[in-house]
């Protein structure tokens, strides 16, 4: 996580990353790289003296100026394109690399959807992907929209969410490596999920609690030797989504830690139904781990 790609499409919203600046050293990055696909086509920009590609230009160099103020290394690329594929093939050409997205959409103020852009980065990439998320805080006594943060310290309190499988232990091997020193309290937790568990006998229920309740201790065991910071084991039944939701709130989560799972259609083809769930409606920000599988 030394390096990361952080993509603003220069909106109010975007610029709002920029005040992350602490927390992504605390994260531990050392090196941004401004990403940008303007709206224009560079050849419309060239060939019709159109300014717009100088305001960009100025706005990419400011930023990436105060990123060197601040301590990092700093560049930024204009590619052309469709800016979701863009992202993903520039990551791409970086290994390792962490992808930085707001999580604001078109439809943001009118609704809480995350918007394509960032849904389809998060479905295509091959680097863990930081969704940063952003909020409405309503109008100002101008009628413009104003937007805020809705977590600044990121690296607060993680929840690492596992569900056992491959992807989600090699997101946790990845938190291990990269986060667990660098966050000042986690939480593992594990859902057990009310809808499988139901079809099941008493007996066999118990069996998997035992079986489960070993995992966590075993996951939490480790994690303690690779931080010094507090770690809580969390083990519940229940809907696995609405679980999620209410730990983030009772324990104000600021960064939840998933592993991509399933393999399903349409809006959630790279996606489990629960990660496509949390970056949509969980108030928090989100680290998403792809498997290397994939």
């Amino acid at each position: 996580m030394k390096k990361a790609i952080l993509a603003t499409d220069l909106s109010k919203a975007s610029d709002l990353l920029m005040e992350c600046q602490h927390q992504f050293r605390a994260l531990g990055i050392e090196e941004i790289i401004l990403f940008h696909v303007p709206t224009i086509s560079f050849n419309y920009m060239e060939y019709s003296g159109y300014s717009m590609r100088v305001h960009i230009e100025s706005r990419m160099i400011a930023m990436s100026n105060k990123l060197r103020e601040a301590g990092f290394r700093s560049d930024f690329v204009f590619r052309e394109g469709l800016p979701s594929q863009e992202i993903v093939d520039f990551a791409g050409e970086h290994p390792g690399a962490l992808v930085i997205l707001g999580s604001k959409g078109q439809g943001f103020f009118k609704r809480n959807l995350i918007g394509s852009t960032t849904l389809r980065v998060i479905q295509q990439s091959v680097n863990p992907v930081l969704m940063i998320r952003i909020k409405s805080l309503g109008e100002n006594e101008h009628g413009e929209v104003v937007c805020g943060l809705e977590n600044r310290e990121i690296a607060r309190h993680g929840l690492l969410l596992t569900d056992f499988s491959a992807n989600a232990s090699q997101a946790m091997e990845y938190a291990g490596e990269h986060l667990a020193a660098r966050l000042q309290q986690i939480t593992l937790m594990h859902v057990q999920d009310r809808v499988v568990m139901k079809h099941h006998d008493p007996k066999t229920i118990e069996r998997f609690n035992e079986i489960d309740s070993a995992r966590m201790q075993e996951l939490t065991v480790h994690l303690r030797r690779q931080t010094q910071a507090p770690v809580r084991c969390v083990l519940v039944g229940g809907a696995v989504v609405p679980e999620i939701m209410r730990e983030v709130k009772q324990h104000d989560i600021s960064l939840i830690v998933s592993g991509t799972h399933g393999k399903g259609y349409f809006s959630d083809m790279v996606l489990g139904s629960t990660v496509f769930a949390i970056i949509q409606l969980v108030e928090s920000n989100c680290l998403i781990v792809p498997g290397r599988g994939e």
